[in-house]
C-alpha cells in the first residue's frame, strides 16, 4: 500500500506542472511471470537415421534425475527405429521380431516365427486377462477386448491384435529381464480398400476371412525396459483418425473418425458426453453378445487427453509438463515429416502420434501411490477403450511391476519360458 500512495503522490505532483494532465489510475501490480517449460527438443534424425539410446537420457544420467522430456525422447527414438524398413522384403523392423503365439507354451524353445505371414496367423482379439497362464484365445469364439468387450469400428468390423517380442525376452530369468527387452502390442482395423494414410498389411486371418483382407494399423504399444528402469517404459501411439477428445473435441478428419460416427461427433461437440446418451460413449455391451467378427459400431472418445489428469500436480507427477512435452514433440515431428519427400517409406508415420507414456520414479515397484510418472491415466483408445475410468487406471493397473517377482509385469512371459521358469500371471493391482 505504501508503494501505491507514493505513486499516486508522484502523479499529483506532475499534474501541477502540466495543463494537459488528467487523472490517472495507478498501475495495478501484476503477478510475476512464470517462465515456460524448457523446450523438449526433437530431431529429424530420429526419423531418417534413428540411433536409440539404451538408457533414458543416454549414458551417465543418474536414475531419478531423468527429465519427463527425456523419457518421451527415448520412447520416440525407439518407436522410429522399429518402424524403419528392414530391407528388400518391404517389412519393417518391428515385423522381424518374434510373433507371439497365443495358444502355444514354451515358445522360446520353438522355432521362431517372424514376418507378416506368421503375423496373420497369430492375429486375435483381446480377451479378459485372468491370473493364470491359461490364456488361449480362439478367433472368432473369443473376441473380447482386455476389459471385457469387443471393439468395432464404424464399418462394424472387429479390431484385431497381435503381440511381438524381441529375443532378449527369452533370456529372462527369475531375477528379471535383460535391458532393452521389448514387447510390442498392435491393433488393426479392416479397411475397405488400400489407404495411404495407414500402414497396412494384407492377410488372410483364420476365423475372420477366407480371402485376403487389408488391415490398417490403428494402435501401437511399445514396452521397453532399461538397466535403471526394470518396470519398463510404456509408450502408446495411435492413428490420428481414431477418435477425438471427449472434452473440446478436435474437428473430424475428411474421412471421418474410425471409431466415432458423424452424428455422435456432432452431438459431442454440441452437447458434450453427458448430453448424448444415445451414443453410449466408451461403453461395451455387458454382458457381451455372442461373438462375431462384425457388430454394432462403438462410439469412442478420449477421456484424458495425452493420458493426463486435469490439474498441474498428482502425487508428485507434473501433469502440465507431461502434456507440454508430448505436445511439443508431436508438433516438431509433424514439421519434420512435412519435409520428407513424397516417396519416403517413413512418410506414412506422420499419421501416427504419441498419446501417452508411463514409468516409475527411479524404476521402483509400480504399486506405490506416489511413484508413477508420466501419463497417469494412459490409455490407447483401441486397446483400453472401455478402461478410461480415472483414479490412475493405466498400464500398471494390469501390468503391476513388483521387484520381488519382476517377470510378472509381462502377460506373455508365462507362455514363452519353460514351466520351471515361467511365472503365473499376476493379478491386476492398483
Amino acid at each position: 500500500m505504501t508503494g501505491h500512495k507514493a505513486a499516486a503522490g508522484a502523479i499529483a505532483l506532475l499534474c501541477l506542472f502540466s495543463l494537459a494532465c488528467t487523472r490517472t489510475e495507478a498501475p495495478k501490480p501484476t503477478a510475476e511471470a512464470v517462465p515456460p517449460p524448457a523446450a523438449c527438443v526433437a530431431q529429424a534424425s530420429w526419423i531418417t537415421a534413428p540411433a536409440p539410446p539404451t538408457e533414458i537420457g543416454g549414458p551417465g544420467v543418474p536414475v531419478t534425475q531423468e527429465t519427463n522430456c527425456q523419457f518421451y525422447q527415448f520412447a520416440y527414438q525407439w518407436f522410429f527405429s522399429l518402424v524403419q524398413p528392414a530391407g528388400a522384403s518391404g517389412e519393417l523392423q518391428f515385423e522381424t521380431l518374434n510373433v507371439y503365439q497365443p495358444n502355444q507354451t514354451n515358445q522360446c524353445a520353438m522355432t521362431k516365427k517372424t514376418g507378416r505371414a506368421n503375423t496373420a496367423k497369430a492375429l486375435f482379439v483381446r480377451v479378459p486377462k485372468d491370473a493364470t497362464n491359461s490364456f488361449d484365445p480362439v478367433v472368432p469364439q473369443d473376441i473380447l477386448q482386455a476389459t471385457g468387450g469387443p471393439l468395432y469400428d464404424q464399418n462394424g468390423n472387429v479390431v484385431l491384435y497381435y503381440v511381438l517380442y524381441n529375443s532378449l525376452e527369452c533370456q529372462a530369468t527369475a531375477a528379471g529381464y535383460l535391458p532393452n527387452t521389448i514387447e510390442i502390442k498392435t491393433s488393426w482395423r479392416i479397411l475397405k480398400a488400400a489407404d495411404p494414410a495407414y500402414y497396412t498389411m494384407t492377410a488372410t486371418v483364420p476365423g475372420v476371412s477366407q480371402t485376403p483382407i487389408i488391415l490398417g494399423l490403428v494402435g501401437f504399444h511399445l514396452v521397453i525396459n532399461t538397466q535403471l528402469h526394470p518396470e519398463f517404459v510404456w509408450a502408446t501411439f495411435e492413428h490420428v483418425n481414431n477418435a477425438p477428445d471427449c472434452a473440446n473435441p478436435q474437428p473430424a478428419p475428411a474421412a471421418g473418425w474410425s471409431f466415432l460416427s458423424s452424428a455422435c461427433a456432432a452431438c459431442l461437440k454440441q452437447n458434450g458426453v453427458n448430453g448424448c446418451p444415445q451414443c453410449n460413449f466408451n461403453q461395451g455391451v455387458t454382458p457381451p453378445p455372442p461373438p462375431g467378427v462384425t457388430g454394432t459400431p462403438n462410439q469412442v472418445c478420449r477421456v484424458f487427453p495425452l493420458g493426463t489428469d486435469p490439474g498441474s500436480m498428482t502425487n508428485g507427477n507434473n501433469n502440465d509438463t507431461n502434456r507440454f512435452n508430448i505436445q511439443t514433440l508431436n508438433t516438431q515431428l509433424a514439421g519434420f515429416f512435412a519435409q520428407l519427400p513424397a516417396g519416403s517409406p517413413m512418410k506414412v508415420w506422420q499419421n501416427y502420434t504419441l498419446v501417452g507414456g508411463l514409468w516409475t520414479n527411479g524404476g521402483v515397484g509400480s504399486s506405490g501411490t506416489n511413484v508413477q510418472r508420466g501419463s497417469l491415466e494412459a490409455a490407447n483408445l483401441t486397446m483400453e477403450t472401455f478402461f478410461q475410468s480415472g483414479n490412475q487406471a493405466n498400464c500398471f493397473t494390469c501390468h503391476n511391476y513388483d521387484p520381488a517377482s519382476p517377470l510378472t509385469v509381462s502377460h506373455i512371459i508365462s507362455n514363452l519360458l519353460p514351466s520351471s521358469v515361467a511365472p503365473k500371471r499376476a493379478k491386476a493391482k492398483k
